[in-house]
């Protein structure tokens, strides 16, 4: 069989892949996915005018990687309205004032509010100095940025750093801690700050969602390809002389795919899996990342006219089957000019939490996802029409303790084989987008020569 001959081979459908290929359009570029849709973990399904998330759901401003993309494909976005920290304990809801004071309005011990009180002021100070490793210098590499990030605190756990906690107490945070899909003995101690940095400075971290629900984006991203081939695994990748082959298994059957350059926007252990030769090091560092598992479920409710949780979009529920809760139909609230019918729900369980419950069936977790959503916000009750579940498979990485040591090694620029995908740092989907646009402009440089 002769081998199709192309410019560039971007393996993978994420959002890396498909801001890579978007990036390399003009070009001779084929861009190939396993699965029989765009978008990876990023997924979402649109119901009149608001829609199902079971994937990312808040990106960065304007000018972030994310926010280019936005701008270029005219996908519109918007500020997250409400807010982002209301709690659930033990059947009280808090949604608004300083989240230092929520302690003495919540049914804590008198222990726990003194040792709540000590620890939040603690990641005060914790946060403060993160905001300022975290500050982007103008005309900064993307890649200083992120290295400098993930070298803060990075020597120690988030327990170590701020010590173990009382269950009461404890249980608050590792609802924020845990939205990485690792547990706070798990996570470096810099992460675990950032995350709250995120959650406390919302201006400064990713506040903005997509309107529709991001596959919006993921679609218009595809449409913009021009030969996107679905159902297609790649088996292996080699160098190949001045070219790199690329050998796939289709629905056509199998094809062998040649070009000056591939870029691998899989998950890392599929990336040393795949790729023949890498270098050592480099292998030992894409095997090196540790992904944790989240299962993840949308409700869509038809209740009618005003609710409580109008003005609320990010619920964490400390003591419960999920770590956080999002009202979906929030960000909507102020685009229309009237509440629609009904409301959409996110909830999920990451790290141990989904580890509790993957032997379960999808209707087992459903099941017991609904009633604790019922439990937080009993107006659900009755009005639940339509429920989805995702399993994140192989999960979400996480930077662990040590995390840092290892960016150099994966950063390092490799001849004609370009990684992209949010393993390469801490920013998610804005990680895969910043690294997708890094690989597509070598690879591009390698296309223009002879």
């Amino acid at each position: 069989m002769s081998a199709e001959e192309h410019d560039v081979v971007v393996v993978g459908a994420g959002i890396a892949g498909l801001a890579a290929g978007w990036h390399l359009r003009d070009l001779d570029v084929v861009v190939v996915e396993a699965t029989e849709r765009p978008g990876g973990r990023i997924r979402s399904s649109e119901r009149g005018p608001i829609w199902l998330n079971l994937g990312a759901h808040v990106y960065g401003g304007p000018d972030s990687a994310v926010g280019r993309l936005l701008d270029e494909t005219g996908v519109q976005a918007t500020d997250v309205p409400g807010s982002l920290t209301a709690v659930s304990y033990e059947g009280h809801l808090v949604s608004d004032g300083p989240i230092e004071l929520y302690p003495l309005r919540l049914p804590f011990s008198t222990s726990a509010r003194l040792e709540f009180v000590k620890v939040g002021l603690k990641l005060r100070r914790l946060v403060a100095q993160y905001a300022k490793v975290a500050k982007p210098v103008p005309g900064e590499d993307p890649a200083v940025l992120q290295q400098r990030m993930l070298d803060f605190m990075d020597d120690a756990s988030f327990t170590d750093a701020v010590g173990r906690m009382s269950p009461e107490v404890d249980a608050f945070f590792r609802c924020t801690l845990t939205r990485g899909t690792g547990e706070p003995e798990e996570i470096a101690a810099g992460y675990g700050v950032g995350y709250f940095h995120l959650v406390w400075n919302r201006d400064d971290g990713l506040g903005r969602a997509i309107v529709g629900g991001p596959q919006r984006l993921m679609d218009a991203l595809a449409a913009g390809l021009p030969d996107l081939r679905f159902s297609t695994r790649v088996t292996g990748v080699r160098r190949d002389g001045d070219r790199v082959v690329v050998e796939t298994e289709g629905p056509d059957g199998a094809r062998t795919l040649r070009a000056k350059s591939v870029i691998m926007a899989t998950p890392s252990h599929a990336t040393a899996d795949l790729v023949d030769g890498l270098p050592a090091d480099l292998d030992e560092a894409l095997r090196a990342i540790v992904y944790g598992p989240t299962v993840a479920a949308a409700f869509l409710t038809d209740e009618e006219g005003p609710q409580p949780w109008d003005g609320i979009y990010g619920i964490a529920t400390p003591k419960r089957s999920t770590s956080m809760l999002f009202n979906m139909a929030n960000v909507v609230s102020e685009l229309l000019p009237e509440r629609p019918q009904g409301s959409s729900f996110m909830v999920y369980a990451p790290a141990n939490l989904g580890r509790a419950i993957m032997h379960l069936s999808d209707e087992e977790v459903l099941d017991r996802f609904q009633a604790d959503l019922e439990e937080v916000l009993p107006g659900v009750r009755g009005h639940v029409v339509e429920r989805q579940i995702h399993r994140v498979t192989p999960g979400i990485p996480f930077p662990f303790v040590g995390r840092g040591r290892i960016q150099p090694t994966l950063m390092r620029p490799q001849e004609r084989i370009h990684l992209a995908g949010d393993y390469l740092g801490s920013w998610y989907a804005e990680t895969a987008a910043w690294t997708a646009a890094s690989a597509a402009e070598r690879a591009r440089a390698e296309a223009a020569a002879p």
